[in-house]
């Protein structure tokens, strides 16, 4: 079940027509949504503790990290000549990755099939762009669909760059993940990762990016044209034969 919380003033109109969408959402769990001016809070309890997860495309700890030019993450979906221009993100979740590509000039386009999470990320982008002028926040859309469905449609090459961050495997320790992944992963099923994969690679421009833990198997048996590896994560690149 659903609960709702308005705590905006400023953006009322905005707020009224993210509650307009959602409030007929059929949830398996207890779930509390709080709708501020700037951000989102979504509540849960996991294992009998409360757990609230603030998100927001203003906030100054995600513009630090955003601005930060060394992020494998940029590496993986640019290239040296600098031609990758349009990203569309497969799995967008809560478009922290997608935002970090557009701080950095390119256009991104997030996919999102959940339509809590849909509704959540376009009210935020909505609140950001009439709130600021940085034209980072022009450079974001979101679309509510099946990432599989919604690459069918297109033609080979209509986006540079295509990236999946698909849901991390479990991991073995009892300890929660982030209160950020716990929301995401009671919200959202992993789409056919492996059919998207391969329908990626017929579609992408020039590369498809795939964004797995550390030491996990690759998403099929070609292995990637290009790896960046952080200490916990890395960034499986293939190139596309245009």
């Amino acid at each position: 079940m659903l609960k709702i919380a308005n705590h905006c003033h400023y953006h009322k109109k905005l707020a009224h027509e993210f509650i307009q969408f959602i409030t007929e959402i059929q949830l398996n769990d207890e779930l509390l949504i709080r709708i501020e001016d700037e951000n989102i809070s979504l509540c849960h309890a996991f294992q009998k503790q409360q757990s609230c997860f603030t998100h927001s495309f203003t906030e100054p700890k995600l513009h630090k990290r955003a601005v930060q030019k060394n992020q494998l993450l940029l590496r993986a979906c640019n290239n040296k000549k600098k031609e990758i221009k349009t990203v569309i993100d497969l799995t967008a979740g809560w478009g922290r990755d997608s935002f970090i590509l557009a701080t950095h000039g390119q256009k991104i386009t997030m996919i999102e099939q959940n339509p809590l999470i849909f509704s959540c990320l376009n009210y935020l982008i909505k609140v950001a762009q009439h709130d600021n002028i940085e034209e980072v926040y022009k450079r974001l859309q979101v679309i509510n669909q099946n990432s599989t469905e919604y690459l069918s449609s297109k033609v080979q090459g209509f986006a540079d760059c295509l990236y999946l961050d698909p849901m991390f495997p479990a991991h073995k320790s009892s300890a929660l993940p982030s209160k950020d992944l716990q929301i995401l992963q009671l919200l959202t099923n992993n789409l056919n990762i492996d059919e998207l994969f391969e329908l990626a690679l017929e579609k992408a421009g020039f590369r498809v990016v795939v964004k797995r833990p550390i030491h996990a198997d690759t998403l099929s048996d070609r292995k990637p044209d290009i790896v960046y590896k952080e200490k916990t994560i890395r960034f499986d690149v293939y190139l596309s034969s245009r």
